[in-house]
């Protein structure tokens, strides 16, 4: 019973035996009975852990239903702008040209620009991948839609979409999803992947023009490459400097919180 009131006192003073409160003939006796008591040992050790606040379950509850919320919201506002366009197009294209035509390139467009919207609200791991997976299909399609629209239905152009549309599309998705797999592979910032993307458009660009037919001899491909490949190259390494600076300013932030938690 004695030595049970001995280790209470001592797990009171504990506290402030640790920030150097209690006085030097109190230290001694702590000392002594920490040496011979493994329970207040251990308590001392315990005591003198660094203290991580932890939040509490219900409010990450809360933040979890505010942001779902907050997502669904978007959602739907989304939806209902993208319902009042077609609409609006679709009222319009009868009213002016007495039959559909472009309002078909108005609805492929709004698709390509909502569906991977939604495709990375409502996902909840690999946004950026579903995204661009969806945007791929998308563009692909809008690109058709647009070829089948002039060529069949406002008997405009020549039909271009295998020759060219297909090609250039694939060519500029390509460089957009090596600047996501810079991103994905290497947990490069976006500044980086964007740095990427704006070195490749360098050759996306000449490429382009080759098979669009722009360029009529080796010294429109020199001047292609002075004005659009140099500037492409300029912001590159603009954005390659920020992209570092910024994931370094990230690096350090997380080494001083580390270095605060455990002093």
């Amino acid at each position: 019973m004695e030595q049970r009131l001995v280790c209470d006192t001592v797990r009171d003073l504990l506290p402030m035996y640790i920030d150097q409160m209690t006085s030097e003939t109190s230290n001694e006796s702590i000392k002594q009975h920490i040496e011979e008591c493994g329970e207040c040992k251990a308590a001392l050790e315990q005591m003198r852990q660094p203290v991580r606040a932890e939040t509490a379950p219900e409010v990450n509850d809360f933040k979890k239903f505010m942001i779902k919320s907050k997502m669904n919201l978007l959602y739907w506002i989304m939806g209902a702008a993208a319902v009042i366009a077609v609409i609006t197009c679709f009222i319009v294209n009868l009213a002016v040209d007495k039959s559909l035509s472009w309002f078909y390139i108005v609805c492929a467009g709004l698709m390509t620009a909502y569906l991977p919207a939604c495709v990375c609200i409502i996902s909840s791991k690999h946004k950026l991948e579903k995204m661009l997976a969806v945007l791929s299909l998308c563009t692909v399609g809008l690109v058709g839609t647009v070829q089948a629209v002039l060529y069949y239905l406002m008997d405009t152009g020549e039909m271009w979409f295998w020759d060219i549309g297909l090609p250039v599309t694939a060519l500029w998705l390509m460089i957009v999803w090596i600047g996501a797999g810079v991103h994905l592979l290497f947990q490069a910032n976006f500044l980086i992947s964007l740095a990427v993307i704006s070195m490749l458009a360098a050759p996306g660009n000449a490429l382009t023009k080759f098979i669009t037919g722009d360029y009529q001899g080796m010294e429109d491909i020199y001047v292609n490459f002075i004005f659009d490949g140099m500037a492409d190259l300029f912001v590159a390494a603009v954005l390659l400097m920020a992209g570092i600076a910024f994931q370094a300013r990230k690096g350090k932030k997380k080494e001083k919180n580390g270095e605060q938690l455990f002093s």
